[in-house]
């Protein structure tokens, strides 16, 4: 009987062998690919937090970073999930942040809310609506004269034409 139970450890032994040798495998081409992910930050090459596609870092406008780096492709997304999550206060601190980066690398736009004119968003690949900067969401400048960029609204429609 002793026999029986000492030859079932070694079934079992010989068993969970493969299962070991396969973690081990797995946990070294782990360790290896974020070893070839590190190498390639160091190239200056860095991965979109949300499609996992690398991306150039001499190209400024093909990741946002917002503490987690993002490709325009993901911005939609991104942002909608995003905006929903965070406090009030970051959220106006990304935006401002965003609506700057769309404007400087994606041919973003200001475009004004004029009373009676409705906005088309079919021509719009994306739009966001920040706090205005210039009046730091007041909609009045100095003296209390309204601000002329967000027309005293407070806020800014920034659009990324298609």
């Amino acid at each position: 009987m002793q026999q029986e139970s000492n030859s079932g450890l070694l079934q079992a032994g010989t068993h969970d062998a493969p299962e070991d040798s396969l973690f081990a495998t797995l946990a070294h081409v782990e360790h290896d690919v974020d070893d070839l992910i590190a190498a390639l930050a160091l190239l200056g090459v860095k991965r979109c937090s949300r499609c996992r596609q690398f991306f150039r870092c001499a190209d400024p406008g093909a990741l946002f970073d917002s503490g987690q780096l993002v490709c325009y492709n993901c911005i939609p997304a991104w942002w909608t999930l995003t905006s929903a999550q965070i406090g009030v206060a970051d959220r106006e601190q990304v935006e401002g942040k965003l609506a700057s980066w769309l404007r400087k690398h994606h041919r973003g736009e200001v475009v004004k809310d004029v009373p009676g004119k409705v906005f088309d968003a079919a021509s719009a690949a994306f739009q966001i609506v920040a706090k205005c900067v210039e009046c730091a969401g007041s909609g009045e400048l100095m003296k209390g004269e309204r601000c002329r960029f967000c027309s005293g609204l407070g806020t800014v429609r920034i659009v990324v034409p298609k």
